[in-house]
């Protein structure tokens, strides 16, 4: 089967309590198997909107929040690894984005999401760091220390490819 690419925006969606928003996915890929995993809000990037339309759009439908700060777009990554079949490489632009709040509305969700999405937490990066559970990008708990700090890179730093 042909590799697919996937362009996306991914939103390091940032609490007052300094956590990120990450969803668990069921991750079922097309030969049926689930890979559970764990990644950020956003998702595909249509070529009519920039980074920080789709930033915006994503976190609206999954979170329901609309008063969300934007930041910097801080890394690039290509992941072949999150599909769990290989079939899909992920072209994705890490945005950085403040929240106000926690508190989630879910209501916005596609029918895909309420079947593929079975847990949402706020992660601390030292709970990342820790935690042994499929996470999307990779060390993401380290990844997110300067961010936490407000030290962004000048020009979005490329992540090791998965």
């Amino acid at each position: 089967m042909p590799v697919r690419e996937r362009r996306s925006v991914r939103v390091l969606l940032i609490s007052p309590l300094q956590r990120v928003l990450l969803f668990k996915y069921k991750n079922t890929a097309e030969d049926g198997v689930e890979r559970p995993c764990w990644s950020t809000v956003g998702g595909g990037r249509p070529d009519d909107e920039t980074i920080e339309q789709t930033a915006l759009r994503e976190i609206l439908e999954e979170t329901g929040m609309s008063d969300v700060r934007l930041g910097p777009v801080v890394w690039y990554g290509e992941d072949g690894e999150r599909a769990g079949d290989g079939r899909i490489v992920f072209k994705e632009h890490f945005v950085v984005a403040h929240a106000l709040r926690e508190v989630l509305d879910t209501g916005g969700w596609t029918d895909w999401e309420r079947d593929q999405i079975i847990d949402i937490r706020w992660w601390t990066a030292d709970e990342l760091r820790r935690s042994d559970e499929n996470i999307f990008p990779r060390n993401l708990g380290s990844l997110l220390e300067p961010i936490l700090a407000g030290v962004y890179p000048h020009e979005p730093v490329t992540l090791p490819p998965i």
